[in-house]
């Protein structure tokens, strides 16, 4: 069977890229029906994006290849709730809270980058400050110099506020891990903007040589024997119970409880590229752009496990679903550039003593400084009564995003629903 798969794919090297060659053998070969989570199928999408990227001609050099797949990650698991592990940069825990915070290699600098062409500032009045690069062996430009020396300084300044949101997103324990080759922490880190506080852990400290290969002694562990009937205690009662979130999950459930698989996959992809445009801010994203589309969405539908005499069907779904959201000034209106503007934000509320987890499709500021929560439905409706439906998806929604609202504990808030595949829209204030 192995033979019979991959013989067709050999035979047609050279033919069409090889990213769709090496997803056409995984799919044969059943290789979505293997995962036990989502989130792997999310693995293999960032795997191929990768193939795809080195690809040249039908070929990829394999050291390249080796080199960029040792810096790939796995992305947050969306899903991840109590005891779970996740692992996320600093700006996207903002907003979040957890248990224990662990934040590693505060030592690491700023990476290092091309000197952009032009540098600028613009100064109180108004004008602009303006210096090119120095030419190629002349002397170091000085206004240059200066607009570096004040972004290096905004930068410094940056980098100390997020070393602040990292460590207040602990409720309980937070742990600060720096390994400085010197006495001294490297200029620019995290470590420095730390030192005042952390310059007593290190003092009298040997700074870990070549030639250091002692491990320090341990006590052996020795294994002791419950007595017998023992139990384990009852946890304190200041730890929360953690239920299941209220999040994508409970939503689809809802949202999808009239329709079939294939349909709540359509609502995922949907929610995913709706992100994706949000995040960049509509730029660049027109109805022709999205239509070249169909082919990738088809491909990701059918890895989600949709057959694969539906996927055009579906993929088309998706298509039309993006292209009125792009033709209809409301989509727009929610899409587009927007203050403190966030997609998929995730929010922990602890309510007596349950801590519930929601995340949000997009959050945001209207020029009045507003607070809007909206939610994407992709429900559709075959009927002619479209506006008394969605009079009734506001209504079975009302709870969800009431719940959000406080989880915001902003009053005031602006709530709305967003329906895609009919450009269909409801607003209400939080508390009406």
């Amino acid at each position: 069977r192995f033979r019979s798969v991959l013989a067709p794919a050999l035979a047609n090297r050279l033919r069409g890229t090889l990213r769709d060659r090496v997803e056409s053998v995984w799919l044969s070969l059943g290789g979505p029906a293997c995962v036990s989570e989502r989130g792997e199928l999310e693995d293999a999408e960032t795997y191929l994006d990768a193939l795809e990227k080195l690809e040249q001609a039908g070929e990829v050099d394999f050291a390249r290849l080796a080199e960029l797949l040792g810096e790939l990650y796995a992305p947050p698991d969306p899903a991840a709730t109590g005891n779970d592990l996740q692992i996320m940069t600093i700006h996207k825990a903002k907003g979040l809270e957890f248990g224990t915070v662990i934040v590693p290699g505060l030592q690491r600098g700023p990476g290092k980058s091309d000197a952009p062409l032009m540098r600028w500032r613009e100064l109180p009045d108004r004008s602009l400050l303006l210096a090119p690069i120095k030419e190629t062996g002349a002397e170091k430009e000085p206004a240059y110099e200066y607009l570096k020396n004040l972004d290096r300084a905004a930068e410094d300044t940056e980098a100390a506020r997020l070393l602040y949101v990292a460590a207040t997103r602990a409720q309980r324990r937070l742990h600060l891990f720096a390994c400085p080759k010197k006495t001294m922490p490297p200029a620019r880190s995290l470590l420095a903007c730390a030192w005042p506080a952390a310059a007593e852990f290190y003092a009298g400290r040997k700074p870990p040589g070549k030639d250091d290969s002692a491990v320090e002694a341990r006590a052996p562990t020795i294994l002791r024997r419950l007595p017998e009937g023992w139990t384990l205690p009852d946890p304190p009662a200041a730890v929360a119970w953690i239920a299941p979130p209220d999040a994508r999950g409970a939503e689809e459930e809802i949202e999808f409880s009239w329709a079939g698989e294939t349909a709540r996959h359509v609502g995922t992809v949907v929610h995913r590229w709706l992100q994706r445009l949000a995040d960049d801010a509509l730029e660049g994203w027109t109805p022709a752009r999205v239509a070249a589309l169909r082919p990738r969405l088809a491909r990701e539908l059918e890895r989600r496990g949709v057959r694969s005499a539906e996927c055009n069907d579906a993929a088309a779904r998706v298509v039309r679903a993006l292209t009125q959201t792009l033709q209809d000034e409301r989509g727009r209106w929610l899409l587009g550039p927007r203050k403190e503007a966030r997609s998929e934000y995730r929010v922990r509320r602890v309510v007596g003593n349950v801590l519930h987890s929601y995340v949000m499709d997009r959050v945001f500021r209207d020029d009045n400084g507003a607070r809007w929560i909206a939610d994407y439905k992709t429900s559709s409706h075959e009927g002619s009564d479209v506006e008394a439906f969605l009079d009734s998806e506001r209504v079975r929604y009302e709870a969800q995003l009431a719940r959000y609202a406080a989880a915001l504990g902003e009053p005031q808030t602006m709530l709305g629903l967003y329906f895609p595949l009919l450009a269909g829209w409801r607003e209400w204030a939080s508390g009406e």
